[in-house]
């Protein structure tokens, strides 16, 4: 009998269950979606580095998922308590009928199970869709050939199931004990009882908006001050924000409705005066969640923004960091003394490799220059005060080898004239320095020569392939005679290209094993070889560079959808249950003769200064952070932020838009009946 109620129930109110099913629904969809990475292998042709990516993307997923989950629990709870508040009236009254508080726990219990079993179906199925489609995107953010048929996740479906029966269960919970709880009078009453609007200090409140602007003005400040470093200040920044955004909706709600009562063409028109009085109720009554809103859509703007932004920006590098089929580079550190070979122009020769393989091979030498960056920069600037790395040396990179690479990357050969010296970076982050300086045309002394550089904006180029953002910081290409023979060798490249149909994973792992039995065999008269390298494939190179966007866009894509998820769930399920306690005021309007367009106008007008304000705000904030991450992205690459940033805006307007309308027309529907 109970079950047969709770179904009826259930069907009754369809309508209100619509976004807390949809909600449901979607994060079930995410959640299998976004576990389901491990099933792709299937489809895929994907090298053993890539399938191990894969691993990694599926093995991060789950353990974020954790995370995602708790935030999920919290948001359902939150969407159910708002349901079970609509619904006081009604429990008082079967109540009040006779029915024992225990026999309606479990026509609650029913009907949670029912909406779960519903959101699970649906979500499930939308998430095997939805999984197909990131399968395409995997396997083309990837590059690899797809041989596609229809995944299904077991492993994705159990976690989802647990993860989702779990938070149901402690719905039931949740619901029984806040039955409990309340009094009869308490349920029969409930559409009786209003917001207040507690009056504050209009004095007080405009000084705290003032405070809130000067907090939040410094906090921008102080964080694009830091640049990089900023991360490192998360412990000042972050809790600057947030008090900064909290006393901002705090005040606000204080002279919100005083200021706009000063322009009586503006509070008099149409139904303002209703509207303008609900929304300062509002924001008076849920500033703290306000906030809260405000700073979940900050993390989903950045989650998305940057998650899209750094993947365009490693794939962007791979160019840069690819010049070559493969790489070996023997390196010291400054200064340091060699005890082992740093000439690795025999390198084919000892190590006995065959040439079958190769097609061309080229040595690129880099010393260390005879002066510090310190000594350099004070021919520019007297004034200049050396820090800490200031006192290092740059590299010196003969013509000769600068043209093999530059050839490499498809550009002119480089000409010097006489005294002439060329300075180029492969930083992306030193890269406006390095223009500043060689905007001054200074002259220097380097190796005895007087020199001056030349007044040209340097291309970014590597001198040989590498796992690593850069190879050189900032070099000097000089003359090959300039060059002495006892110059301090810092780094050396054997730079290779293989012939057609050369495995270059196999390649790689042939040459290290020869140096590694060359290591064992040699003498004790000998000097082992090499024993500070690296080495790097253009493979290597793209397969790590695309599985590090991958995770990133991903992470981005996951965090941030479940972000402003939650934000426009908090927000929708407010103004219903707002709407349920305000049909009264609606009434009264009714009669005294608003038209019923004027009343829709009055709901949209409310509800967006109520969406709107909360992302506006973020949006502001989510400007300066974007700024401060790209300081920090700038490590992988040149940043593209205004792609990034249209696509970041697109998700919000489907999603956060889509939870607009959908409150607007439940509003609608709520003061109808």
């Amino acid at each position: 009998m109970y079950f047969r109620f709770a179904i009826k129930n259930v069907k009754k109110s369809f309508r209100d269950y619509m976004i807390y099913f949809l909600t449901l629904a979607f994060s079930i969809c995410l959640f299998y979606s976004f576990n389901s990475f491990q099933a792709q292998q299937a489809v895929m042709d994907l090298s053993k580095s890539q399938n191990e990516i894969i691993v990694s993307i599926q093995d991060l997923m789950q353990m974020l998922s954790m995370f995602v989950a708790v935030i999920l629990g919290f948001l359902i709870i939150y969407a159910n308590n708002f349901l079970i508040k609509r619904r006081k009236k009604e429990l008082g009254l079967y109540t009040l009928l006779g029915m024992p508080k225990r026999h309606i726990s479990r026509v609650l219990i029913y009907e949670t199970f029912m909406i779960g079993l519903l959101s699970l179906i649906a979500g499930l199925l939308a998430g095997l869709f939805l999984s197909q489609l990131l399968t395409i995107v995997t396997a083309n953010l990837f590059e690899a050939t797809l041989n596609y048929t229809f995944i299904f996740s077991m492993d994705a479906t159990r976690l989802t199931i647990i993860a989702f029966a779990l938070i149901f269960f402690i719905i039931m919970i949740f619901n029984t004990f806040t039955l409990n709880r309340y009094q009869l009078i308490d349920l029969l009453t409930a559409d009786k009882k209003n917001e207040t609007l507690k009056t504050k200090n209009i004095y007080l409140s405009i000084l705290l908006f003032l405070l809130s602007l000067v907090i939040l003005g410094y906090t921008y400040w102080f964080a694009l001050s830091q640049g990089i470093d900023a991360l490192m200040q998360l412990h000042i920044i972050a809790p600057a924000g947030i008090i900064g955004t909290v006393l901002f909706f705090m005040a606000l709600s204080g002279f919100l409705l005083k200021f706009v009562q000063s322009s009586k063409k503006l509070y008099y028109r149409k139904l303002n005066m209703f509207v303008l009085r609900q929304v300062n109720a509002s924001i008076n009554s849920n500033f703290i969640s306000m906030s809260v809103v405000c700073i979940m859509l900050l993390f989903s703007i950045g989650a998305l923004a940057t998650g899209t932004n750094l993947n365009r920006t490693i794939n962007s590098t791979i160019q840069l960091l690819t010049p070559f089929d493969y790489s070996y580079a023997s390196y010291q550190f400054m200064d340091k003394e060699s005890d082992y070979i740093m000439d690795i122009t025999d390198i084919k020769e000892k190590l006995h490799i065959d040439s079958t393989d190769i097609k061309e091979e080229y040595y690129i030498h880099d010393y260390f220059s005879d002066i510090t960056f310190a000594q350099f920069m004070s021919y520019i600037d007297d004034s200049f005060i050396p820090d800490d790395q200031s006192e290092e040396k740059f590299d010196v990179i003969p013509l000769s080898d600068m043209n093999i690479v530059r050839e490499a990357y498809g550009l002119e050969p480089l000409t010097l004239d006489p005294g002439e010296a060329f300075m180029f970076t492969s930083n992306e982050m030193v890269r406006n320095t390095v223009d500043d300086i060689v905007a001054n045309q200074p002259n220097f002394t380097l190796y005895g020569h007087s020199l001056q550089l030349r007044r040209e904006q340097p291309e970014m180029v590597n001198l040989g392939t590498t796992v690593n953002t850069s190879t050189v910081v900032i070099g000097v290409c000089v003359a090959d005679e300039i060059i002495p023979a006892d110059a301090t060798l810092y780094n050396m490249f054997w730079n290779v290209n293989l012939n057609e149909g050369v495995d270059q994973d196999q390649f790689a792992e042939m040459v290290t094993s020869k140096r590694d039995e060359y290591n064992k065999n040699a003498s004790m008269t000998e000097s082992p070889i090499y024993s500070s390298f690296s080495s790097a494939t253009a493979k290597d190179v793209q397969d790590n560079s695309k599985g590090l966007s991958v995770i990133m866009t991903y992470i981005g894509l996951y965090l941030g959808l479940i972000f402003l998820l939650a934000s426009a769930v908090i927000l929708a399920l407010q103004q219903l249950s707002q709407a349920a306690d305000n049909k009264q005021r609606y009434q009264i309007l009714n009669k005294i003769g608003a038209e019923k367009r004027m009343i829709s106008q009055s709901v949209l007008f409310q509800l967006s200064i109520y969406f709107f304000m909360p992302l506006l705000l973020a949006i502001i904030h989510s400007i300066v952070g974007i700024q401060v991450v790209n300081a920090i992205v700038v490590v992988f690459g040149k940043s593209a932020i205004f792609l990034s940033s249209l696509i970041t805006g697109g998700i919000i307007i489907l999603i956060y838009g889509a939870y607009f309308l959908f409150t607007y027309f439940g509003y609608r529907h709520i003061l109808e009946k």
